[in-house]
């Protein structure tokens, strides 16, 4: 349906796509993991190359997650979004400490496997899920939008 997509489609194409002061000023890494049963279901590809094409060096990167036709690393299932959320854990986790802001929009489905993954990559860090995430929700720096 694209309801997913749609906000975070407003927020690059603000970012990458207008000439804007948001633009202008942008000096942080815009990151979208995009998830969809089939590449036929990517809605709005040639944007998002646009965007991509229009943003400074390492401003925008895209991370697709086909789960019909991509296979995750961990066990050779489907590719979800919470399985790129994994292999980049890390990164992820550096970010929001950092202050980087996480959104989540979509199937509200995607959300149970996707804590159950980074409550599962906290304890393999050693840390305390549960503090962590009521520590970026406090700093208004984790934000569903499912339904």
């Amino acid at each position: 349906t694209g309801t997913g997509i749609a906000p975070f489609r407003a927020f690059l194409h603000r970012l990458f796509m207008e000439d804007t002061v948001a633009r202008h000023m942008f000096g942080g890494t815009a990151w979208l993991v995009l998830g969809v049963p089939t590449s036929g279901g990517l809605l709005y590809k040639e944007e998002i190359d646009a965007m991509m094409k229009n943003s400074g060096p390492g401003q925008l990167k895209v991370d697709y997650a086909i789960s019909r036709e991509m296979t995750n690393p961990f066990d050779g299932g489907k590719l979800y979004v919470q399985h790129v959320m994994q292999q980049n854990a890390q990164e992820l986790f550096q970010r929001l400490d950092s202050g980087a802001s996480c959104y989540f929009c979509g199937l509200k489905g995607m959300m149970p496997p996707i804590l159950d993954t980074l409550e599962q990559v906290a304890a393999s860090q050693g840390l305390d899920w549960n503090a962590k995430l009521k520590e970026w929700k406090a700093n208004h720096q984790w934000h569903v939008e499912v339904y």
